[in-house]
């Protein structure tokens, strides 16, 4: 399901790989972020991770970037993620599922950016946005 225009979106591992391969519409992203106080911009701990086990050095680009917030992993949010995984979600995908769902905070939960959108598919109720 995908949302018109999302207001919190969800930087997957894959986002965050094209977004240090300097992938022009990710990067046009970030600078529409620092224009747009109602853009809000997350990279789950988890996902950062994987990218970076893939591509050592980003962690220092993304963490040099104030627009993209870091979603720590937290002790509900550990209790959340494990089941997931227990359940058959990859462990590079877990913390995006769990951050996209709705909460308090994000009532029309919020929207995953991705490289490889058919990683989501099996998720009801979790918006997904192709990187193009």
């Amino acid at each position: 399901m995908n949302r018109p225009d999302p207001q919190a979106l969800v930087l997957d591992s894959t986002a965050l790989l094209a977004l240090g391969a300097s992938n022009r519409w990710l990067s046009g992203l970030i600078s529409k972020r620092t224009k747009q106080e109602a853009l809000h911009l997350f990279a789950p701990a988890l996902c950062l991770t994987a990218a970076v086990a893939q591509r050592p050095l980003l962690a220092d680009h993304i963490g040099g970037l104030d627009d993209i917030d870091i979603l720590d992993l937290t002790y509900s949010g550990a209790s959340v993620i494990g089941t997931l995984i227990a359940d058959g979600t990859d462990w590079r995908h877990a913390q995006a599922v769990a951050a996209a769902r709705p909460t308090l905070e994000w009532p029309d939960g919020r929207t995953i950016v991705t490289t490889a959108p058919q990683a989501y598919s099996a998720y009801k109720g979790v918006s997904v946005l192709p990187v193009p």
